[in-house]
C-alpha cells in the first residue's frame, strides 16, 4: 500500500553543481552540448563549463570582458567557442582545450537584430535574426567565416531542438509558427503549425521534443474561463507534410506549467500544486477520428524530496531543495536547472512505482512495453497479478495479447529480413529498431511459470495463466513451444482434469505433436485415458511407426502387425511375443511371418531368427507349422 503514496518521479541523486548566479557570475545553458557556463565578471575572472553529467570533467578558461554576455556555446566538437555580446554580431575563438585564441567574428545583415544562434554541425552556425536565418561556414585554419545561405522570414522568437535540428520560428506575436529543419548548407521550411486564429503563443509555452522517434511541437494552451489548460501535440512528419495536431493532453489544472520528456513519456509539471502528471500518447484513448485525447496515466504526484549536502564547521549539513521553485528552468529532454542554487538535475522515472499506482493491468502492460527497461518490471507485474487470490483473467488475457502482438510483429520482421532476395534486388532498407520490450515464451516459462510450479497452492492460478497465454499465442498464430504444452499437460493430469485436457486438444489450444504424445503415454500410469489421448494424437498425426511401437509395448502384437507397412522386423515382433510368455500369441506371430513369402526369406538369411524356431519347437514339441517351418 505504501507504493500508492510514493513519488514515481525524482531528481538525480548527484546533480551537476556549478557556481550560482550572483552579482559577479552569470550562468548560461547550451542545450546542444548540455553544458552549463558560469561566467565570472564577463570572463576575466574565469569561465567554468560543466556537464552534461556530474562525472564530466569541467572546462576552465578565461576571456576578456568586452561587455555583458548574451549567449555562449561551444561547437559540437568543442573546438570553437562562440560568444554573443550584442544583437549585431557573434564572436568566435579557437579553443585548444584550456585556452581560447584566434578571435574572429561575424556580423548579421544590416538593419537586423540577432535573436540567437545555433550550431548546425561542427563548422556550421546559424544566426537567427528578426528578419530571417543566416547560415555561415566556419573556417578555423583561416580564422574566417563564409556566408552560405540566407532565408528571409519575420521572426519574433524561436525554439530550437538540437537533436532533430529543427527550429520553430514565431511571428505575428506567436500566432504563426513556422517549423524549419536544418541540414548541412540547407534550410527547409515545413508547413506552418495550426494555431487558433488571432491567439498569441508565448515562447515559454512551446516545447520541441521527440516522441517515439518523431519530432513534435508541444504547445501549452491556457483556456479562458473555467476551462483548464491543455497541451496540444503537433507531430512533424517531414518536408512537404503538414504538421498534424494528433494529440491533446487534458491537464485538469490552470496556472504555470513546464514540460519534460522521459523515455517518451510527457511530464507536465504544475507549479501551484507542486505536482507532475505523466502522459503516454501511445496508449489507447478517446478519439474524435483525428485527435486523441489523453488523461494522465496515474494520479498527479510531487517529485521525490531531495536535498544537497553542505559543508559545516562541525559536521556536514543538508539543504532541503525547494521543489517546483520559481527559479527552476527546464530543458529537453529531462533537465531541470536552478541557477540560484547552482544545480542541474536529470529527472528519473520509477516505472515500478508508477505501475503500482495504475489499477489496470492492461494499461500497465502497454506502458511497460514501450519503456526502455520495462521487461523486468512487466514480468514482475504479471507474476504479482497471477498470484492474486482471484486474478482478473480477462485483464490477463488483454496483457498477453499486447505482449504477443509485439512479438508477432517482430517475428514477421525477422522472417522478412532473412528471406532470400534476387541478386538484382536493391539492398534492404535500414532494419527497423527492435521493440524495447520483447517477451518470448522462454521468458514466460523461466521468469513466471516455473516460479508458480514450486508451490502446489498456485497450481490453479498457474493453469489459468498458462491457458490464457497459450490462447493468446494461438490467436496471434505463434506456434506454442513444447515446454508450455508439456507443463500444461502435467498440470491437468496432476489435477485430474482430463475433460479439460480433451477439450484443449479438440480446440487446438494444445497442438498435436509426437513429443506430446510420448508425454501423454508416460502419464498413462496416472490415468488410463492419457494413453488413449496419446494414441488419438498419433493417429491424427499419421505416425504409423510410433503407433506400432506403442501397440508392441502394450502387447498388442497382432494389431501392430496389421498396421505394418511394406517391411517390418520379424525379430522385433517375435522377441516381444517371446517376452510376453504367451504361447498362443507366439504361435500366431511366427505363423504370420513363415507363411508370408516376403518375410520367410528373412529366416533363411538371418541366423538370429533360427532361435525363434527352436523356441517354437520347445513350446509345441508335438506340433509342426507346415513344411516351411520344419
Amino acid at each position: 500500500m505504501s507504493s500508492l503514496k510514493e513519488p514515481y518521479l525524482e531528481l538525480s541523486d548527484h546533480p551537476v553543481r556549478f557556481e550560482a548566479v550572483n552579482q559577479v557570475t552569470n550562468v548560461f545553458f547550451d542545450d546542444s552540448n548540455k553544458q552549463v557556463f558560469a561566467v565570472r565578471s564577463g570572463g576575466t575572472m574565469g569561465v567554468v563549463v560543466k556537464g552534461p553529467t556530474e562525472d564530466t570533467p569541467p572546462i576552465n578558461f578565461r576571456m576578456e570582458d568586452r561587455g555583458p554576455v548574451i549567449s555562449i556555446k561551444f561547437s559540437l566538437d568543442q573546438s570553437i567557442l562562440a560568444v554573443q555580446r550584442t544583437t549585431t554580431s557573434v564572436e568566435f575563438f579557437i579553443f585548444n582545450g584550456n585556452t581560447i585564441e584566434g578571435e574572429f567574428s561575424q556580423a548579421c545583415k544590416k538593419n537586423t537584430a540577432i535573436l540567437g544562434f545555433v550550431w548546425i554541425q561542427n563548422n556550421e552556425v546559424a544566426l537567427i535574426t528578426d528578419h530571417g536565418i543566416e547560415l555561415y561556414i566556419i573556417i578555423p585554419e583561416k580564422k574566417t567565416v563564409k556566408h552560405s545561405k540566407t532565408t528571409s522570414i519575420v521572426i519574433q522568437w524561436f525554439v530550437w531542438c538540437p537533436k532533430n535540428k529543427i527550429a520553430v520560428l514565431a511571428s505575428s506575436h506567436g500566432s504563426q509558427l513556422q517549423p524549419a529543419i536544418f541540414k548541412p548548407g540547407t534550410i527547409s521550411k515545413l508547413s506552418k503549425v495550426e494555431t487558433e486564429p488571432g491567439r498569441m503563443t508565448l515562447e515559454r509555452d512551446v516545447t520541441l521534443a521527440t516522441l517515439y522517434g518523431t519530432p513534435a511541437v508541444l504547445i501549452l494552451r491556457h483556456q479562458s474561463g473555467p476551462q483548464t489548460a491543455e497541451v496540444h501535440v503537433h507531430t512533424l512528419n517531414g518536408p512537404g507534410q503538414a504538421p498534424v495536431k494528433s494529440h491533446i493532453l487534458r491537464l485538469g489544472l490552470s496556472g504555470r506549467f513546464a514540460i519534460n520528456v522521459v523515455d517518451d513519456l510527457i511530464l507536465v509539471h504544475h507549479q501551484a500544486s507542486r505536482s507532475s502528471q505523466v502522459f503516454d500518447i501511445a496508449l489507447q484513448s478517446e478519439s474524435d477520428g483525428t485527435v486523441n485525447y489523453h488523461k494522465s496515466v496515474a494520479p498527479a504526484k510531487s517529485l521525490k524530496p531531495t536535498s544537497l549536502p553542505l559543508p559545516g564547521l562541525v559536521e556536514p549539513q543538508t539543504h532541503i531543495c525547494d521543489l517546483y521553485s520559481p527559479n527552476w528552468v527546464v530543458f529537453q529532454p529531462n533537465i531541470v536547472i536552478d541557477a540560484k542554487l547552482g544545480c542541474l538535475w536529470h529527472i528519473k522515472l520509477s516505472l515500478t512505482t508508477l505501475c503500482a499506482q495504475i489499477p489496470d493491468l492492461s494499461v500497465c502492460t502497454q506502458l511497460a512495453l514501450k519503456r526502455t527497461n520495462g521487461k523486468e518490471v512487466l514480468l514482475q507485474l504479471l507474476l504479482d497479478h497471477i498470484l492474486l487470490p482471484k486474478p482478473l483473467l480477462y485483464k490477463l488475457q488483454e496483457s498477453f495479447n499486447h505482449i504477443n502482438s509485439v512479438y508477432r510483429l517482430w517475428a514477421e520482421a525477422q522472417i522478412l529480413m532473412q528471406t532470400a532476395s534476387p541478386v538484382s534486388a536493391p539492398p534492404p532498407s535500414k532494419p527497423s529498431a527492435p521493440p524495447r520490450v520483447l517477451i518470448s515464451q522462454s521468458d514466460m516459462y523461466h521468469y513466471i511459470l516455473q516460479k508458480l510450479m514450486i508451490n502446489d497452492d498456485h497450481l490453479q492460478n498457474l493453469e489459468w495463466a498458462l491457458i490464457s497465454y497459450m490462447t493468446s499465442l494461438s490467436e496471434y498464430c505463434i506456434p506454442v513451444e513444447f515446454s508450455l504444452n508439456e507443463l500444461l499437460i502435467k498440470i491437468l493430469v496432476q489435477r485430474n482434469k482430463f475433460t479439460a485436457l480433451v477439450q484443449l486438444l479438440q480446440y487446438g489450444i494444445v497442438a498435436d505433436s509426437k513429443p506430446l504424445a510420448c508425454l501423454l503415454l508416460s502419464l498413462g500410469n496416472l490415468h488410463p485415458s492419457a494413453s488413449q489421448l496419446a494414441m488419438d494424437m498419433l493417429v491424427r498425426l499419421g505416425a504409423i511407426e510410433e503407433i506400432q511401437e506403442v501397440l508392441i509395448d502394450q502387447g498388442q502384437l497382432l494389431s501392430a502387425f496389421k498396421l505394418s507397412q511394406d517391411c517390418v522386423s520379424p525379430r522385433k515382433f517375435l522377441q516381444a511375443a517371446e517376452k510376453l510368455g504367451d504361447p498362443t500369441l507366439f504361435h500366431s506371430m511366427l505363423y504370420c511371418f513363415r507363411t508370408n513369402h516376403q518375410y520367410d526369406k528373412a529366416f533363411l538369411k538371418d541366423e538370429r531368427l533360427h532361435s525363434f524356431l527352436q523356441h517354437y519347437r520347445m513350446l509345441f514339441p508335438e506340433k509342426t507349422l507346415s513344411d516351411k517351418t520344419t
